[in-house]
């Protein structure tokens, strides 16, 4: 990502998120324009993940 592209977009640059998915480096950048909804929807997928995941870990 460039930083032309950064700046236009307002884009925090220092606030990401990384991680390796077979193979492939992933990277989620954050918006200095916080928005509630958006926030609001990723924190409850990360919520359902993260309860299926502790489902099926303990056989509920």
């Amino acid at each position: 990502m460039n930083e032309n592209y950064i700046n236009e977009n307002n884009i925090d640059s220092e606030h990401r998120i990384e991680s390796v998915i077979n193979d492939c480096k992933v990277t989620i950048y954050f918006s200095k324009n916080r928005n509630l909804q958006v926030e609001r929807n990723v924190l409850e997928n990360l919520l359902y993940t993260f309860e299926n995941r502790m489902k099926s870990q303990i056989g509920c």
